[in-house]
């Protein structure tokens, strides 16, 4: 029986376009961050990279939203 590779953690403002990650981690309690995760980005979330840059903008739950690069830092992810 064959076992999936180790899938391996980046943080969020690393992924390129076109990308798919699961949040696995966010490593800050910025406000900001709260935010986000009031809008549902969360861990277990899967989330889209619509354009890499600053602000990073992701699909996630069917909406785009805006996400800069200094708190994408703090969002690690497995990238799919």
């Amino acid at each position: 029986m064959k076992t999936a590779p180790p899938l391996h953690r980046h943080r969020l403002d690393q992924l390129p376009t076109g990308s798919r990650a699961v949040v696995r981690q966010i490593e800050s309690n910025d406000e900001s961050l709260h935010r986000l995760m009031a809008m549902g980005l969360c861990l277990g979330r899967e989330v889209e990279v619509v354009r890499h840059g600053n602000p990073l903008i992701l699909r996630f739950l069917g909406a785009r939203v805006g996400v800069s690069s200094r708190l994408a830092q703090h969002i690690l992810v497995e990238h799919r």
